[in-house]
């Protein structure tokens, strides 16, 4: 049973929109809204990520080694003040596909690539107030390609996906994209999972 309290949503219009700010790839938007009532509330938030040329899209990736080993990343996030530990993620350049920007960022920040590579949800960061969608993605088929870019990312580490999970039920991480990915893994019984010529296949 739905219970419907207010109409003045049925019908939301921008009245107007105006770009508070945008510089190094983050944007803030003020969008002036016309509700069904006729009200006209203000509603900011934020769009873009990282760097100019990305859209407001993003991609994390769910790297693990054939010994079930998660790829972890460790950043300085200078909003909390520390050094926390995240997953290969990056921006959606514009007119890249999703997963070509995952194997961009994979590669980027890893040192890695994959011929493997499995969407397997997303999420957005703050509804209320961002915009974009972060799309997961799994791989456990790794190749080494080269060293990954120092400027990108602090260290990398190699954890068994049972820590990590441990981890994400304890409260230990406060990235959201490792914890709804490491989820998301645990869920879908990924580390069974196979590609063969023909699709995914569980490994019984």
């Amino acid at each position: 049973m739905v219970r419907v309290l207010r109409s003045k949503f049925d019908k939301v219009k921008v009245a107007e929109s105006r770009t508070l700010y945008n510089k190094h790839g983050r944007r803030v938007v003020v969008d002036t809204l016309e509700f069904a009532d006729g009200s006209r509330p203000e509603w900011v938030y934020f769009s873009g990520w990282g760097s100019p040329s990305a859209s407001a899209d993003a991609v994390a990736i769910a790297a693990l080694t054939k010994d079930d080993k998660m790829i972890l990343t460790k950043q300085c996030r200078h909003t909390l003040g520390k050094m926390i530990n995240d997953l290969p993620a990056g921006g959606i350049h514009i007119g890249e596909t999703s997963k070509q920007a995952a194997l961009r960022g994979l590669e980027e920040e890893t040192g890695c690539t994959t011929d493997e590579l499995k969407w397997i949800g997303g999420f957005n960061w703050n509804p209320s107030n961002m915009t974009g969608t972060v799309e997961i993605f799994f791989t456990k088929a790794l190749k080494l390609t080269g060293k990954p870019d120092p400027d990108e990312i602090a260290n990398i580490e190699f954890v068994d996906f049972s820590k990590v999970l441990d981890r994400v039920k304890r409260g230990k991480y406060i990235d959201l994209a490792l914890i709804i990915a490491t989820l998301l893994v645990s869920n879908k019984k990924l580390l069974h999972w196979c590609l063969t010529k023909i699709g995914w296949f569980v490994v019984l």
